[in-house]
Parts: C-alpha cells; structure tokens; sequence
C-alpha cells in the first residue's frame, strides 16, 4: 500500500505535524509506503526506511498575497501528486487540501480535522481568513471518509458543513509513549534548576490568548501552588511565574516530569497534544471544557475539566490536588495507564482498518 499524507509545514512541531509523523512512522512498520507532502521555505525531498517527506516552496507570483500562501501550497502539492504517485490512498489534514480534493480522481480519499476553521475563525476580525473554511468545507464534502479527531469535531462537521454523520469516524490523537514517559521529578527538577520543594504547575504553548496563559497565571497566583512554569514562550518573572521560554522536545518532557499538574485554559482546540503528552508523562491535567480532553479523562481520576472560564475554576482544582499527595500520586499512575491504551500503535491501527475499508470498496 502507498499513502500520499498531505500535511501542513514540513520539519514543525505543530500539533498536526506531530500527528502526521507519528502515525507515518508506525504505518511505514507495517510495511507501507508513506509521502509526507509539507509546506516549505524551499523544496527538498528526504528519504526514509518507507517513507518520503517532500518539501513543498509555494509559488512565488507577483500579485499574490504572503497570507494566501497555503493555497499556492495546496496546488502544488496537488502538481507534485502525480509525479510521486500513483497512490492508494491520499490522505488529508486540515486545510491543507483544497485543489486535492476539489481535483480529485478515483483515488479513495480520507480527510482527518484536527478541528474545524469556521469554529476557531469565530475569535478571528481578520477577512481574509475566510476563504479558509471554503477551503476546509470543500475537502469535507469531497472526502470519503471525514476522521474528526473528537466526538466534539464530529458534531461540528455535521453542524457547521452539513456533512452525513455516517462518513464520519472519530479517531482521538494519539500519543508516543515511548517518547513521552515520565523521568524522575528529582532529576528533572534539578535539570531546570528548580527548588525541589517546591509544587509546580505547567503551562505549555506559543498563543497566550488562545490558550487563556493570563487565566493560568491568575490562577496560580490564588492558589496554593508555589509557581508557575510557562514553556514556550519567553517573559520577565513576575509573581509566581517562571518563563522557560522556547524548549526542545527532551526539555518538554523534562518540565512535563518536573511539574505537579498542567493547566490547559485553552479556548477552542479539535484534541490537542500537549495534555495527551503530559498525560502520558504522569501529570495530572487540568484543562478547560472547550480542549474536549473530557471525552476521554475521568474527572478526579486523571484530572480535571473545569466548565468555569475563571481563574477560581481553576484554583480550586490546583489546590485540591495539590494539598491531597496520596491523590496527585494515584493520579500520576492513572495518567500513565490511561496514555497507555492511545498510544499511536492503537489508534493507527484505526487508520489501516479505514484504508482497507476504502480498498475493498
């Protein structure tokens, strides 16, 4: 079998991206060919045990606008297809197939939404971010089968694109357990320079509105926990909150082992990877209704979900997991055995059993 895997920029360790390699990788295990189609500041091709990533430089046409640069994308990926297929199945993310699909051949074709456009554009004033949920609701309706990567997604594709609940599958994110796994706290705590007796909590991410850091900040400020660690980003240390600024991965996991708890205020999110990472590290999450982790957490086994847009919702929870230790350790256990069962050898087996669907049909 040999997939085409349009994803969105080639080498960044966006959400989407991690998806599409790491199900890649365990694809190409089970001896199938994967392309991984990404957008690029200038085109390449790498090759792998399996697999080929192609970097894709967008069109350079006077006239065109920088911020329509992700349709100048879509049609050369859709160009570049018919040089590296033929495939058996071409495989979409995102908003990252719009001539793929408005083009596309009898070629069994799968789109997965880590989320919907017209959804998070309703925090947008920008106009030209319109033509994006065109773009998205075209390759929904070409598609045949549309993989929502929550129950939550799901309800918005048929809301928002009409789009027949029977040609929706709900397939969660997985995570990489073999990568993700809890460190000691000790040694991690001492890596990041961090006073060991100390409670922390973590906050992870690069869009400080979107994901609600003020909210965290506040919280933490009210509760009993002594700091707040901010990965991602970088700032002055005021109050309680320390910037660890912009981190490798291995760094991640040494704060995701170093923390108590992570807070995930986030607005709007399809079934983000960070708290599945945390999770799989040990840590508790907290996270807000609109993450959708709730599909899938128990409250007060795995963390919380708080309902609350405050930052008192949030307080609450840190301090009554912070100032109960026999729970914030059974938590930690529970996180791990519960990342264990979506870990990517299990939800890709998901994608096979759709790709054989597709074949037979």
């Amino acid at each position: 079998m040999k997939i085409c895997m349009i994803s969105g920029i080639a080498k960044f360790s966006g959400g989407l991206e991690n998806v599409v390699d790491d199900l890649s990788k365990v694809l190409t295990k089970h001896n199938i060919v994967v392309n991984i189609f990404g957008r690029s500041n200038q085109d390449f091709v790498e090759s792998g045990h399996n697999c080929k990533t192609i970097g894709i430089r967008p069109y350079s046409r006077i006239g065109i606008p920088p911020h329509y640069g992700k349709f100048e994308y879509n049609l050369k990926t859709w160009r570049k297809t018919k040089t590296y297929g033929p495939y058996d199945i071409i495989h979409g993310h995102g908003d990252n197939c719009f001539f793929s699909s408005l083009f596309r051949d009898k070629t069994p074709f799968v789109m997965t939404f880590h989320g919907t456009m017209i959804k998070a554009l309703q925090q947008s004033t920008d106009p030209r971010d319109k033509p994006f949920i065109y773009a998205e609701k075209i390759a929904a309706a070409k598609c045949d089968i549309a993989v929502a990567c929550s129950k939550a997604v799901k309800n918005e594709l048929v809301q928002y694109y009409n789009i027949s609940p029977n040609k929706i599958k709900v397939i969660h994110n997985g995570v990489n357990i073999e990568k993700f796994t809890p460190l000691d706290k000790k040694e991690a705590r001492k890596k990041l320079l961090l006073p060991q007796q100390n409670t922390y909590a973590l906050w992870v991410g690069s869009n400080p509105q979107r994901k609600r850091l003020s909210t965290a900040i506040k919280a933490v400020e009210q509760s009993h926990c002594s700091k707040l660690l901010v990965a991602g980003m970088t700032g002055t240390p005021a109050g309680k909150t320390i910037f660890l600024g912009k981190v490798s991965e291995q760094d991640l996991i040494t704060a995701y082992s170093a923390a108590d708890i992570l807070l995930f205020p986030t607005i709007y999110e399809g079934f983000p990877m960070v708290p599945l990472e945390a999770i799989a590290c040990g840590l508790p999450a907290i996270v807000s209704e609109e993450s959708n982790l709730g599909e899938i957490i128990t409250q007060g086994t795995h963390g919380f979900v708080v309902k609350e847009k405050t930052p008192q919702g949030y307080q609450e929870k840190i301090d009554q997991i912070i100032n109960d230790p026999a729970m914030l350790k059974e938590m930690s256990t529970k996180c791990r055995e519960l990342a264990l069962t979506y870990c990517w050898q299990n939800q890709t087996e998901k994608y096979r059993l759709i790709y054989q669907w597709l074949l037979k049909n």
